[in-house]
């Protein structure tokens, strides 16, 4: 089937000026809030459970139901802001999303806090296709893009990075509400700012939203994911299984629906545009190995080594500060040299990390092996996903820009959540295979709480080395990914030498 591309056009003369810096500024702060709800709530989460009284579902919903809907609605949201208007939804979206954070701070029942965190994270997910398509138009130049789409991500980490010590601060002074008042005065912030600093743009004869193809996106992904948490939490059985198959049809409906109509959802055209394709699964498959990889830091450090939650959190720190530096250094390096060389360098740098992470041991000249690989895999991928990311929003045309930037965003979920399956259950088969000759079963945090439970140091060694002989395996499968990756990077990055190609993207 062919389709007519929509006409587009800005939605309203701009009557002022855009500083396109100051509008950067202002679309990279709801990002890191953004980024600070999604785990912050962790911290939280004891004296929530002392005041309200929740049922162990109701503690998981709590948790979980925020980024659920950040991922669930983004594709959605991002196809409403290409219709109604990028500065109109982030206008609107923010103050939904000031709104809800009030009413969650002064909740009474856990059923009030599941429902206004659904709602923040409804918000979120139309706020952050939205920035992040609105960047191109601000910095129309393909390198000033993806240095400004650098720095939107450092904000972003560092919103993450930073949750755990903001939420344990104002724990310390306040009451668990104060986690959601944070958000408030940012929303406000650029609930007046946004209509002065950013720009508008919305495709001005683009079709309303497909409502079915809505309800199959978010159907889709929410059981899919749903079906990821529950094989990690539980392991294998009827109903992750259940979950997985019904979210695969359903996916699978989706994917022919969007095909059949004039005006679909999501683009999939896009992914037969030059390089787009290749970005995809090079981002699919680091949040892959990204997700399945952090898994096994805190249990690391604090049961395979022994230290304290604040010293594995201190070994933590340099990982989050590599990665918010090199996703600023990335963008600097792609305007003095070929953005798919600096790419292709970023991606061997993380493959580096990987085979550090192989040399892992119980002794102490472990931690740095450890320390190591999690620097090096973290700034690889920081200073590669501003290219990634632009390679594929730029392909897109303008009127679905916000659409692209969301597609992006839900593949990378969901490579998180496939690594913490896959790498997982990669990792505790090896465990299981090893603490088998003991007579060991279950998982290694299994081992670690029995070994504790015991005082047991002989169990505790045998624990142990079983999971740092994990470790070291699912570290050798991101070493064989990662080539797979370079590859993939290595025919790009030919292909956008030769001179008969007149693609110059990452």
């Amino acid at each position: 089937m062919t389709t007519t591309a929509p006409e587009t056009k800005p939605a309203a003369p701009r009557r002022r000026t855009v500083h396109p810096r100051l509008a950067l500024a202002l679309l990279a702060l709801p990002s890191m809030l953004i980024a600070i709800d999604i785990s912050v709530l962790g911290v939280a989460l004891p004296q929530m459970a002392a005041d309200l009284h929740p049922s162990a579902t109701e503690l998981l919903w709590m948790n979980d139901i925020y980024g659920f809907m950040v991922g669930g609605t983004m594709i959605t949201m991002g196809a409403v802001g290409d219709r109604i208007g990028r500065r109109r939804l982030i206008v609107i979206c923010s103050a939904i999303f000031a709104v809800a954070s009030a009413l969650a701070a002064f909740a009474g029942e856990p059923w009030m806090v599941i429902a206004t965190r659904a709602v923040m994270g409804v918000a979120g997910a139309a706020i952050m296709p939205a920035s992040m398509a609105l960047i191109g138009r601000l910095f129309p130049d393909p390198k000033r893009a993806v240095a400004a789409m650098g720095a939107y991500m450092t904000c972003f980490l560092t919103g993450m990075a930073a949750a755990p010590l903001i939420g344990g601060l104002m724990m310390s002074q306040w009451w668990w509400g104060s986690v959601f008042l944070l958000g408030v005065p940012v929303m406000v912030l650029t609930l007046v700012l946004a209509p002065r600093l950013l720009p508008e743009y919305r495709a001005s004869a683009a079709g309303r939203i497909d409502v079915l193809s809505a309800a199959l996106s978010l159907a889709a992904i929410l059981l899919l994911v749903a079906a990821l948490k529950l094989l990690v939490n539980d392991g294998w059985s009827w109903q992750p299984a259940a979950a997985a198959a019904t979210g695969l049809v359903l996916g699978w409906v989706f994917v022919r629906r969007q095909r059949a109509l004039d005006d679909p959802l999501v683009d999939l055209t896009l992914l037969r545009r030059p390089g787009v394709a290749r970005a995809m699964w090079i981002l699919f498959l680091t949040a892959l190995l990204m997700g399945g990889t952090s898994l096994y830091w805190a249990f690391y450090l604090q049961d395979a080594q022994g230290l304290s939650p604040l010293h594995a959190a201190l070994w933590l720190l340099p990982s989050t500060v590599a990665m918010m530096a090199a996703s600023n250094l990335g963008p600097w390096l792609g305007q003095r040299y070929a953005p798919s060389r600096v790419v292709l360098a970023s991606l061997a740098v993380m493959a580096a990390g990987f085979a550090s992470y192989a040399l892992v041991s119980t002794g102490r000249a472990g931690i740095a092996a450890m320390v190591c690989g999690s620097v090096l895999t973290t700034a690889g991928i920081g200073a590669a996903f501003p290219f990634l990311m632009n390679e594929v929003i730029s392909r897109a045309p303008e009127e679905r820009a916000g659409s692209a930037a969301s597609f992006v965003q839900t593949a990378n979920e969901i490579g998180i959540a496939t690594g913490l399956v896959v790498l997982g259950s990669i990792g505790t088969l090896v465990y299981r295979t090893e603490m088998a000759a003991s007579g060991g079963d279950g998982s290694w945090v299994d081992g670690f709480r029995r070994a504790a439970e015991l005082d047991d140091s002989a169990l505790l060694r045998q624990v142990q080395d079983a999971f740092t002989t994990g470790f070291r395996t699912i570290a050798l499968v991101g070493v064989a990914i990662m080539v797979i990756v370079l590859v993939l990077q290595t025919v790009r990055r030919r292909v956008a030498d030769d001179p008969s190609t007149s693609d110059t993207g990452a």
